[in-house]
This record gives structure tokens, C-alpha cells and sequence, in this order.
């Protein structure tokens, strides 16, 4: 029972902190410091809630290092697709045909997201046991959700 609820209130500060630290990043508006925040906080919430052997833990940062490298482009991509997107939709001239475009373009990005994400299950379970690579793979969606959550929250809905 005891461990239960330290587990919960450790889930709730959790969440509570990286929602901060977001809503302190999103009054940011350089998006290379932004996207450098948000890898640094992915980092520490990783660490913070994966239980690592010291052998574990070198050769998982070890390769979650090469995961976030080929992934780096892909969230830039997105940042910046986002970014276009509000600056257009602001201006209310946004036609169909862009709009299409950037539809086009998103699911162009999250598919790439998920071939690398996919690409890197092996590798992890090469190094990882399989509950230990599921969990990470927890984590990463979850923090992926409050990214897209915050990034979501910045563009109005078009009219």
C-alpha cells in the first residue's frame, strides 16, 4: 500500500514538473533553445524513472544518444512545421491547398518518427531486457504526449 502511493504522488510530481518546465519553455521563443530543453528534461525523466544496472546504464545512454540523433531531424522538422503552421494560420489565409500540404507534411513526419522509433526496438532489446525496453518505450510516448500537448495548445484551430 505504502509503495502504491509513493508511486502515485512520484507520477503526479512527475507529470506536474515536466508540465512546468514546458509551460516555461513554450514563453520561449527560440526553438533551438526550446528543442535543447526539452531533450535535457527527456533525459532526466528517463533517468529518473528507468531502475538501470551500471552496466545497463552505459550502453542504454550509449544508444538512446544515436536514438535521439537520428530522431533529431524529425523533431526539428516537426518544431518548424508547427511553427509555419500557426504563422499562416495567424494571417488567416490559410487555402486548401495549404492546408493539405501540411497535413501532408505532418503525417510525413510522424511516420518517419515511428520507423526510427520501430527501427530501435531490437537495438534496445539487444541491451535491455524486454520489460525494461517496453518501459522505455512508456516513457518516451508518454513525454512525446506532453510535447505534442504543448505544441498543440500554441496553434488555433483553422477556421
Amino acid at each position: 500500500m505504502f509503495k502504491y502511493i509513493i508511486l502515485k504522488k512520484s507520477k503526479i510530481i512527475f507529470f506536474c514538473i515536466f508540465t512546468l518546465i514546458l509551460s516555461n519553455i513554450a514563453l520561449s521563443e527560440d526553438l533551438d533553445y526550446q528543442r535543447v530543453a526539452v531533450e535535457v528534461k527527456k533525459k532526466l525523466q528517463i533517468a529518473k524513472n528507468m531502475q538501470f544496472t551500471k552496466q545497463q546504464d552505459k550502453a542504454f545512454w550509449a544508444l538512446y544518444s544515436e536514438y535521439e540523433r537520428d530522431l533529431d531531424d524529425v523533431y526539428r522538422d516537426k518544431f518548424d512545421l508547427v511553427q509555419d503552421f500557426k504563422n499562416a494560420n495567424a494571417s488567416r489565409r490559410v487555402t486548401d491547398q495549404q492546408a493539405n500540404q501540411y497535413l501532408e507534411n505532418f503525417f510525413e513526419i510522424e511516420n518517419r518518427k515511428l520507423l526510427i522509433k520501430q527501427g530501435y526496438i531490437e537495438k534496445f532489446q539487444k541491451i535491455l531486457p524486454g520489460k525494461k525496453v517496453a518501459r522505455f518505450y512508456q516513457i518516451d510516448n508518454k513525454l512525446d504526449a506532453i510535447i505534442n500537448h504543448e505544441l498543440a495548445i500554441k496553434v488555433d484551430l483553422l477556421e
